[in-house]
């Protein structure tokens, strides 16, 4: 029973992120970009990170390919990673919202293309990276398996590691001096304290 609980938190939490990215997919294919980065590679990535952040957690919820990889926590440990996932998914809808025409799942300036620095991103450049993060450590917490925790993990930190620094120099070439100005006061994923 506990198993099952716990798988259905993890199903539940990529269903809702599905549908919560929908129609910022939608308005993306809609919205013209003028700037992209080898969209080749960029989609790439992408498909590498939704297998770890999606697939495999689907295969563990519906099959018991990786249960030779489960580990013991403490249930009050998966509960709080629980909840930690289900205000992630919040997190997610606000990141998405604030963003709003300007998102999109690759590296692309689009026509009328915005700095956002309100809300959220006053304190962090990509908190859209912070919760992503957060979604793939908790949700090897929640699964209480290895593989789910450390695939989701690389698959993503390959994502992250090697779009991060090309984000931040389209983002220079974009908007100069003001994204310079930007990057002095906010975090790249955690505020700035100093």
């Amino acid at each position: 029973m506990e198993s099952f609980v716990f798988k259905t938190v993890i199903f539940v939490f990529i269903i809702v992120c599905g549908f919560i990215r929908m129609p910022f997919m939608k308005k993306c294919k809609r919205n013209h970009n003028v700037k992209s980065v080898n969209s080749i590679f960029e989609k790439t990535k992408v498909f590498i990170a939704w297998l770890g952040m999606c697939l495999v957690p689907f295969l563990y919820v519906f099959t018991h390919l990786f249960d030779k990889f489960d580990i013991y926590l403490p249930l009050y440990v998966r509960i709080i990673a629980s909840i930690g996932f289900a205000a992630n998914a919040l997190f997610f809808y606000y990141i998405h919202k604030q963003l709003s025409d300007n998102w999109s799942p690759v590296l692309e300036i689009k026509e009328r293309h915005k700095l956002i620095t309100d809300g959220i991103y006053k304190y962090i450049r990509h908190p859209m990276y912070t919760q992503s993060w957060l979604w793939v450590i908790l949700q090897g917490i929640v699964a209480a398996n290895w593989f789910v925790l450390v695939f989701g993990i690389v698959t993503w930190g390959f994502m992250y590691f090697t779009r991060v620094f090309n984000e931040e120099k389209m983002m220079i070439e974009e908007f100069g001096e003001e994204y310079l100005n930007y990057m002095q006061h906010t975090g790249r994923l955690l505020p700035k304290l100093f």
